[in-house]
């Protein structure tokens, strides 16, 4: 009787080995399946072991391959792909369309003297148009644009309520200073209202720190960044004062020439620079007259016709007013220039309008700001 005991606790001790076993063995297989399965896994366009997803004319495949295709990315170095979000790539490529200098600084070099570094102490209008050309180059970044009410169309350009749709940085710190305040704002200020903000020209109080401050002295700051003008200090009687002479002439000298190319030219044709305005930048057309419009409004422009002869010079500033006529309303005014010059710039504009798939309640606020230059000597 205890031998059979004895036999039967043998048996049980056998069985619990054996589970201990088949369940130590399960626990190995699991430990080596888990990191495989806690790793994130991009499903293939294609398997062989599949004949659905085999087959080259099933509707299934195709559509797998172009998810695929936009999912990832092939590394050069490793031939190996790389998962992304395609909403980046987007971005990147959207960033890369702007210039390397923006309106604002264009206009900045126009006014600025080149050996001495500093601008007329005279000129009281670059600090005003400087803050509707931060307007304009959020529009053209598709930052900012109209509110879509229908409502508006009852209001001049000026006066039409602006909203923010795109909060991302910009990486100049002016725009993305703007961008903050815009977003910030809930009340829907009008075009005209946040150029007098931005400016500080404001009575009301609660609106005082919308103001931006010291733009001219921190645009000079960043074209020192990009290489274009360097730092000295010089003295003036009593005072030291930081100067911004040029370091690198050529975006000063190109951008002369396409300004001079605008109001001389039968046809304008731009003259790309790889680095500072390159073929692949958008609104290029649209971004001169800015430009022309922008230095008018500043009062630096007759620094860029000073070389001309006296016919010419009237000419090319009969033709700036034809410009800030044309382009102060939207949809832009097809008018044949009766100076006879620039005669292709209306279908550039159009032409690029429409292949960048610009967004026409943005046009408007560019619209809006030329109107603003337009009639500026009545605001100020």
């Amino acid at each position: 009787m205890q031998a059979e005991t004895d036999e039967d606790e043998q048996e049980d001790d056998d069985e619990v080995k054996k589970e201990a076993a088949a369940t130590s063995s399960n626990q190995y297989t699991y430990s080596h399946i888990q990191p495989k399965m806690s790793g994130l896994s991009r499903r293939r366009p294609a398997n062989k072991g599949n004949s659905e997803t085999a087959d080259p004319n099933n509707p299934v495949n195709d559509k797998l391959k172009n998810n695929a295709s936009s999912a990832s990315l092939i590394d050069d170095r490793s031939d190996t792909k790389i998962a992304y979000d395609p909403e980046d790539i987007v971005e990147s490529s959207r960033g890369r369309k702007c210039p390397l200098l923006t309106l604002m600084e264009e206009v900045l070099l126009m006014g600025l003297k080149d050996k001495e570094g500093y601008l007329s102490f005279w000129n009281d209008n670059i600090s005003y148009a400087l803050r509707g050309l931060i307007l304009m180059e959020l529009a053209m970044r598709g930052k900012i644009r109209m509110v879509n009410d229908p409502a508006r169309k009852r209001f001049d350009l000026p006066d039409r309520l602006i909203e923010c749709v795109d909060s991302k940085m910009t990486g100049e710190t002016l725009l993305d200073e703007a961008i903050k305040l815009i977003k910030t704002d809930d009340s829907h200020l009008s075009v005209a209202d946040w150029i007098d903000l931005l400016s500080g020209e404001t009575w009301n109080l609660m609106k005082m720190n919308y103001q931006l401050k010291q733009v001219r002295e921190r645009l000079a700051k960043g074209l020192v960044d990009k290489g274009v003008l360097k730092t000295e200090r010089k003295n003036f009687l009593l005072f030291d004062m930081a100067t911004h002479p040029i370091q690198d002439p050529t975006p000063k000298r190109r951008t002369a020439q396409r300004i001079l190319s605008l109001l001389t030219n039968r046809n304008f044709i731009i003259e790309y620079d790889e680095k500072f305005f390159p073929e692949a930048a958008g609104d290029k057309y649209l971004r001169s007259v800015c430009l022309v419009c922008g230095c008018c409004a500043a009062n630096v422009l007759e620094n860029v016709l000073v070389d001309l002869g006296f016919d010419a010079r009237d000419q090319a500033f009969v033709r700036v007013d034809e410009l800030l006529s044309q382009y102060s309303e939207y949809p832009f005014a097809d008018k044949q220039p009766a100076s006879g010059i620039g005669i292709n710039l209306y279908k550039e504009v159009q032409k690029e309008i429409e292949q960048e798939h610009a967004d026409p309640l943005s046009m408007e606020i560019v619209a809006a700001v030329i109107n603003v230059f337009w009639k500026m000597d009545a605001i100020i």
